[in-house]
């Protein structure tokens, strides 16, 4: 299915990675060790399976892309003002927090690809909440919320909202064995091919975590969710990552999983749980306010050398954000609670981005003192760091 042409990790070789147990993906404090993984011939792939969808068909489905319009990951409209997609698809290239905002965007309201400046669509990206924790795309938590900079219009024809499926739609049979369920998305019809401009879809049975955990031959913990469509020629591929798999039972159609990971786009596919995510999903989208991004300081810091400014945040914020843009030179944001952050102890690090476009989000940070920091990879001169609260 449909695919990605980014800077992001590919997805196909992040696959066989885990296959073979060669990449962690890690994002809890301190640095990210990542061993190259193999090789994988694109000839050992299955090809994958999927028909185009029908208009309006997936009104729920959006395109993550970057900012020149290309594909990147799919994601799941929550409400006028949230996405869900894959932690994966938010990580960046050699990051171990988001990227910075500022660089994605998301189409809605076509099945083109190409139609979406015209037809669909477009919103910036204000703000990405993963969901917390340390996570792994073999082990769970994949997941990221991104807050939209303008609200979607949702006509509820060709753009809508999906529910989230709750424990008691899991009660209810929602993610049993055997129930078919239907992904959508933009991702690569054969694997190493180019993006497809029209959303596809395919109908896979849904499995048991034994059956899945011996199909995959490694742990499928209970926060996913296994489908094979093996019989079918059906998988997922690069470009589906983040994308919605939806089961239409009693109570209408729900949003089951989070397309997450495969084994070089070949059966069975991994998604992350819904009803898993629920709860955080119903603290996050709610919130459709926060308070305005504020220019904490214009920052300038020497290469090899920090400067650090501090802030108190009250009780009960769910979630605080910090974004380093402008100015020159290249710098690497750091946050940590209580003292300042140093190379190896903090509670968050952007990404060497080459630049000062830096990003770090934190989930429910305590009360108290909080040490926001840059450190100059090279001379850093007048650098804008703005920080936002979520209430």
């Amino acid at each position: 299915m449909p695919s990605a042409r980014s800077s992001f990790p590919s997805f196909s070789s992040l696959r066989a990675a885990v296959a073979l147990g060669f990449l962690s993906l890690g994002a809890g404090c301190g640095p990210e060790a990542v061993s190259a993984p193999p090789a994988v011939a694109e000839s050992s792939r299955p090809l994958v399976g999927g028909t185009t969808a029908t208009a309006g068909e997936f009104p729920w489905m959006v395109s993550i892309q970057d900012t020149a319009g290309n594909h990147l990951c799919g994601g799941t409209i929550i409400n006028t003002h949230w996405v869900l997609t894959s932690r994966q698809c938010v990580r960046g290239s050699t990051t171990v927090t988001p990227p910075h905002p500022s660089t994605l965007r998301v189409a809605a309201g076509s099945n083109s690809l190409a139609l979406m400046n015209t037809v669909g669509q477009v919103r910036t990206v204000l703000d990405i909440i993963p969901f917390p924790g340390s996570w792994d795309a073999a082990q769970g938590k994949d997941a990221a919320l991104l807050l939209l900079g303008s609200p979607l219009t949702l006509d509820g024809v060709t753009v809508a909202a999906l529910p989230v499926a709750t424990a008691a739609d899991v009660s209810a049979g929602y993610t049993n064995p055997g129930v078919i369920a239907t992904l959508s998305g933009w991702g690569q019809t054969t694997p190493g091919s180019a993006t497809p401009d029209a959303l596809s879809k395919m109908s896979v049975p849904l499995m048991s975590n034994a059956d899945a955990s011996l199909a995959l031959g490694q742990p499928v913990p209970l926060d996913q969710l296994g489908a094979d469509g093996s019989v079918q020629g059906n998988a997922f591929c690069t470009g589906d990552v983040g994308g919605p798999l939806v089961v239409d039972g009693a109570a209408g159609k729900k949003l089951v999983g989070v397309a997450s990971y495969n084994l070089g786009c070949s059966a069975p596919d991994i998604f992350e749980r819904a009803s898993y995510l629920q709860p955080f999903i119903a603290n996050m989208t709610p919130r459709l306010k926060t308070a305005p991004r504020v220019t904490l300081s214009y920052v300038s810091a020497p290469q090899g050398g920090w400067k650090h400014y501090s802030l108190t945040l009250p009780s009960g914020i769910p979630a605080f954000t910090v974004s380093l843009q402008g100015g020159t030179g290249n710098g690497t944001l750091y946050v940590r609670e209580g003292a300042a952050p140093t190379l190896t102890n903090y509670a968050c690090r952007s990404g060497d981005t080459g630049s000062n476009v830096e990003y770090c989000s934190l989930f429910y940070p305590g009360m108290g003192t909080w040490y926001v920091s840059v450190y100059g990879e090279t001379a850093v001169t007048n650098a804008s760091m703005l920080g936002r609260t979520f209430y």
